[in-house]
């Protein structure tokens, strides 16, 4: 299973990698794009290391240099986890200068790494000192790769909760702050990592061994220090990768569904729009040809429905509502939203039948729709009750009733 998960995880991340890197987009290429991409690379790398074909071939050229690899990767990975939040925290010109300082912090902590393990005997080096069982000797420079190594991870993982946590209190979308919280329990679970790689580096020096295993995992558990050393860091870039890409896997089908809802309303709109706006063509705003979006065709189709309905007000007659209130309670729909659309329908046909055909204003008003003071002010709230009472203006059957009603003159309403 080991063998599975790390094989198949640095094809997955390289895979995303790319996509970040060569996905077309309108326009130009948001800051922090690379970033991201230069993350699922780097993480790509650290962990094809796991991968025993892999870590046999890095081997062949010193023994442990996978080692040396995948960790260079893991610090690499984590300053760009911190460069892609650096670059949602601030203007690009302040991320860079924020980033270049990290990347020094990076390439110290990689050379001092480098330089170690170069100097480190290959008698002496991890896998040797665990095949002699002698774990509690392992010499000076190898103490000094680990402090190199925890040192700068440690710091990369706070860094990156603090972007984390800044970015999340003001995320406007769903998907964005479920994301970066979703990185924020990676970041946790790189952080056991790095506190089981921090006790074990000061018991080694002590000449102890702290958490006790062994080289080759039999699963993610199990020797107990896999759990550590392998699962932890696993789990950490699993979550970190799906946080960091949620929001922008989620943003397309988030738009999609969107742009459907705003087509169909624009076509459940559109009977009603089309009568009223027929008759008072004043109210209908002035096209632009530069935008032609469906959400902004759908605001002003709202806002024209709406000043027709203010405008409508005189002919509100209360006798066809009370008629249209009968016949919902006697077709069971008394008390629901779709009675109150259907009611409302039926005032603004008549009203309109008035108009256009001459006659008075009604001496006494119909009221308002129930809750038309709370919908003020929002966009979707009112563009769903009036798709409601769309769509009854088209296809009711109360609707047709009452409009069949004779027109009553105004002096028989005093």
């Amino acid at each position: 299973m080991i063998s599975a998960i790390f094989g198949g995880m640095p094809i997955l991340l390289l895979a995303a990698s790319l996509y970040w890197a060569l996905r077309r987009r309108a326009g130009q290429r948001p800051a922090g794009t690379m970033s991201m991409s230069a993350f699922l690379a780097c993480f790509a790398v650290a962990f094809s290391a796991y991968a025993p074909v892999v870590r046999t071939l890095e081997d062949s050229i010193a023994l442990d240099f996978s080692r040396l690899v995948s960790n260079s990767a893991t610090l690499s990975a984590a300053a760009s986890v911190t460069s892609v939040l650096l670059f949602l925290n601030y203007p690009a010109a302040e991320a860079r200068r924020r980033l270049r300082i990290r990347l020094r912090l990076l390439a110290l902590a990689v050379a001092t790494m480098t330089a170690a393990f170069a100097l480190t005997p290959p008698s002496l080096v991890w896998s040797a000192s665990e095949h002699q069982g002698s774990l509690d000797e392992a010499p000076v420079t190898l103490h000094l790769y680990s402090l190199a190594y925890i040192c700068f991870l440690a710091y990369a993982i706070f860094d990156c909760l603090a972007q984390t946590w800044t970015r999340s209190r003001t995320a406007t979308r769903t998907s964005q702050r479920v994301g970066l919280r979703t990185t924020a329990v990676g970041c946790v679970f790189a952080l056991v990592y790095t506190t089981y790689k921090t006790i074990n580096a000061v018991a080694a020096t002590l000449g102890w061994e702290a958490i006790p295993g062994h080289d080759r995992c039999t699963s993610l558990i199990t020797p107990v220090n896999c759990a550590f050393a392998v699962t932890a860091p696993a789990v950490s870039v699993l979550l970190i990768t799906l946080g960091l890409t949620l929001p922008a896997l989620l943003w397309p089908l988030t738009r999609y569904l969107q742009q459907r809802w705003e087509l169909r309303s624009l076509a459940d709109l559109e009977p009603l729009w089309l009568d009223l706006t027929a008759a008072m063509p004043g109210l209908v705003l002035q096209p632009d040809a530069a935008t032609a979006e469906a959400d902004f065709l759908l605001q002003r189709r709202v806002v024209e429905i709406s000043d027709a309905v203010l405008a409508l007000r005189p002919y509100r007659s209360l006798a066809v509502q009370q008629a249209a209130t009968r016949e919902v309670e006697r077709h069971g729909l008394a008390g629901a939203a779709e009675g109150g659309a259907v009611v409302e329908a039926a005032v603004l046909a008549v009203a309109l039948r008035t108009m256009v055909g001459g006659g008075c204003p009604e001496s006494k008003h119909a009221p308002q729709a129930p809750g038309t003071e709370a919908r003020a002010g929002d966009l979707r709230a009112e563009t769903a009750w009036l798709r409601s009472v769309a769509r009854a203006y088209a296809a009711s059957s109360v609707v047709r009733s009452v409009r069949q009603l004779p027109l009553v003159p105004e002096t028989a309403n005093g």
